[in-house]
């Protein structure tokens, strides 16, 4: 056969090996194997990052370790040739030193790690952030609201992993106790807040303290509770000290005045509080989501019978509460291979996969501690528990602070000290936010420039 349409023997072959058939010519044909023609890939390169978790500590029982452990267990499932090295210390001053000791000036330390909002943007501003890999789709799955908290001068910096609103943790046995009726459906105004806490604080017969009310000294949700807000929309203007700021501080300092709160209250930490608690020597607690599992781990505090969980009281302004962003960050770095790998754990940890990997595990991890970041992986932390589908309602009244870079400034240097005064009673709440005032603003203008 010869002609236009007919295909010659030769070009036949040369055809079906051009979209990688296998012709037998005979029976000496045997084909020469090689990776393109028999679909083999080269084995990925063996690469090992540190991530870096606060309140990690190996071994222990916390959700963080708990957690971190399962997540790089399942990871390594996904990626046979990725190492996880992970690194943790207490929530406080020295661990976030660690962080910022070996982020700022040392340029090296974590690959990817757990952050919030205020040390990302110090870090981006910095630039010690890889910006993250994101597809037009991952971007249209995360909250616009916690992108838009973890972008710095127009850009995105970090991947958002959850949004965690503080509310309150209910002691119902001491509720009982005190005789003190609980908040229907979660919800309460300030006055009957107010009035509860009294009542709960008291001191039984064998002379044990019990506290209405504690919180950590790490928010400021009742300076939001009459609709006073750090900054202006625009977020040029610093407005903590509007009369409606002052007035929700003067509500926060009626607590201190009453004595409902623990005579320390201003030095404790979030450990210490959750401790507190659990001992049952506070019996409301103002805390986010990470303790619903350090409950749900003790057999002695059992949902809807010892414990419960209620909203932030409403006052004034519309129903708040106070809250954050927690992300997880890549740090910018000369070595291609672990940033690459760190931005594919990154993706991971923030994902709606990781959920259902740890739920397969023996025995079956909790892996999200908030509401997720994404909104295909936002259904799976209601689905955990009824406490948890209660908190997840709300992420649509919780205030998150807006990117500003000189926010952690403020907040350390001017703005805790004054409030620190103010519910000690050595100034009164519109002096001490007056003052904070100029300052403020000056850091806010800096950030903007």
């Amino acid at each position: 056969m010869t002609g236009g349409g007919v295909m010659n023997r030769r070009r036949f072959l040369e055809a079906l090996a051009a979209v990688g058939v296998v012709v037998a010519c005979g029976p000496t044909a045997t084909p020469s194997p090689s990776p393109s023609s028999a679909g083999v890939s080269p084995a990925p390169k063996p690469v090992s990052i540190e991530w870096w978790r606060r309140n990690y500590a190996a071994g222990t029982q916390s959700a963080e370790t708990i957690t971190s452990d399962a997540a790089v267990k399942a990871y390594k499932d996904r990626a046979a040739n990725v190492t996880i090295a992970i690194q943790g210390g207490p929530f406080g001053a020295e661990t976030d030193q660690k962080f910022d000791i070996a982020i700022l000036q040392q340029h090296a330390g974590p690959d990817v790690f757990h952050t919030t909002g205020g040390d990302v943007l110090k870090y981006a501003a910095a630039g010690q952030l890889s910006q993250p890999t994101l597809t037009d789709a991952e971007r249209n799955d995360f909250n616009p609201s916690a992108l838009k908290a973890t972008t710095y001068k127009g850009t995105v910096v970090a991947y958002p992993l959850w949004i965690v609103p503080w509310f309150e943790y209910i002691n119902l046995d001491l509720f009982k106790e005190a005789g003190v009726t609980p908040p229907a459906n979660g919800n309460w105004t300030y006055d009957e807040f107010l009035a509860a806490a009294k009542k709960l604080t008291f001191k039984r017969a064998d002379g044990k303290q019990i506290y209405g009310f504690a919180h950590a000294n790490d928010e400021f949700a009742f300076m939001l509770i009459d609709g006073g807000r750090p900054y202006d929309t625009s977020i040029k203007t610093w407005t903590f000290n509007s009369a409606d700021a002052v007035s929700g501080l003067e509500k926060w300092v009626a607590l201190a005045q009453q004595k409902v709160m623990p005579p320390d209250f201003l030095t404790l930490n979030p450990n210490d509080s959750q401790a507190r608690f659990i001992a049952g020597e506070v019996a409301i607690l103002q805390r986010p989501s990470a303790m619903i599992n350090v409950l749900n781990a003790d057999a002695k505090w059992k949902f809807g019978t010892n414990w419960d969980i209620a909203n932030f009281p409403k006052a004034k302004g519309d129903q708040t509460a106070w809250g954050g962003v927690g992300f997880i960050a890549v740090r910018e770095q000369s070595d291609a291979d672990k940033k690459a790998a760190a931005h594919a754990f990154a993706k991971y940890l923030t994902g709606p996969d990781i959920g259902p990997d740890l739920k397969k595990q023996t025995p079956p991890v909790e892996y999200w501690l908030a509401p997720a970041g994404r909104k295909s992986a936002a259904g799976i932390y209601g689905d955990y528990h009824p406490a948890k589908a209660k908190v997840a309602t709300m992420g649509a009244f919780t205030y998150v602070l807006p990117n500003v870079s000189t926010w952690s400034e403020i907040d350390q240097k001017y703005l805790r000290p004054a409030r620190d005064a103010a519910l000690e009673g050595k100034k009164t709440p519109k002096q001490a936010l007056d003052e904070v005032a100029p300052q403020a603003q000056k850091l806010l203008d800096e950030a903007n420039k």
